[in-house]
């Protein structure tokens, strides 16, 4: 398998996490659950061989995805296609999609969309160039000049998105929206109408799916796991409330998830 990842330039770093390069991923199981982590994603699929999103239950298949799509921002899991001939994802900071997107992005919260769609011509040309036999370096190139010639310049979400976000992440369990809203100079109302604009969420959802990737991250650190301690560390006073949200964002209890982790803590294979 080849796996690489390119981090973006100083303009685009400010949208845009990483991203990522897949070629030759064939593992023995067929599905992969993919967790919530509050970022919108665009993926290239280079091969034609179609993927698949499944009912999370049944795990029929429930959507077919070709060519180029977007996802929007998750509140659950999803479960998905796991192997991959040759793709890439890039990956989107959260409140970056108002800005790439010039729509609101609550509009595809929890939905998976032919990016054709979301961004017209202009990405279907893009995918056609990048099946082109370049490296994946030159592929990165190409996504960057077409990510900058798309993106808005946005001040505000420069400058008020991007540090709420931050007060959010830094926020304690019990976090007072009216408080966060109160620093951006907007009413609560106003605040929570602009965040899911560019966020695709509300800033609690977004808060709940910070704190679980908190324990992802927490677990994925250590060797012997003291579920209660992790819960404690990332801001969850009460145990059940602790079960509830991980069982809510993973489809499992704690204990079943170290079971079944593979080897990305977002991602883990459906056995």
């Amino acid at each position: 398998m080849i796996y690489k990842t390119h981090k973006p330039s100083n303009k685009l770093s400010k949208y845009l996490i990483d991203i990522v390069y897949i070629k030759d991923y064939y593992p023995e199981h067929i599905m992969d659950k993919y967790l919530p982590d509050g970022t919108i994603n665009i993926v290239f699929e280079l091969t034609g061989t179609p993927k698949f999103i499944y009912d999370n239950s049944s795990k029929k298949e429930i959507q077919e995805c070709t060519d180029v799509w977007f996802s929007g921002v998750l509140k659950e899991y999803i479960t998905i296609s796991a192997h991959a001939e040759e793709m890439i994802v890039v990956i989107f900071k959260p409140g970056s999609g108002y800005p790439l997107t010039h729509k609101p992005v609550d509009h595809f919260t929890d939905k998976v969309t032919s990016a054709h769609i979301v961004f017209g011509s202009s990405v279907t040309d893009l995918h056609h160039k990048l099946k082109h036999p370049t490296s994946p370096e030159e592929k990165f190139s190409d996504i960057e000049q077409w990510i900058s010639s798309q993106l808005i310049e946005d001040e505000f979400y420069l400058n008020i998105m991007q540090t709420a976000i931050e007060n959010i992440k830094n926020s304690s369990s019990q976090i007072t929206i009216a408080d966060v809203a109160a620093k951006t100079g907007y009413s609560q109302k106003q605040f929570i109408q602009l965040f899911k604009k560019y966020i695709g969420i509300t800033p609690k959802q977004l808060h709940r799916i910070v704190r679980f990737n908190e324990i992802l991250a927490a677990v994925e650190q250590q060797e012997d796991i003291s579920w209660t301690a992790i819960s404690a560390d990332c801001g969850y006073f009460d145990q059940a409330h602790f079960i509830k949200d991980f069982q809510s964002f993973s489809g499992l209890n704690p204990k079943q998830y170290l079971k079944d982790i593979g080897d990305y803590p977002n991602y883990f294979p459906v056995k």
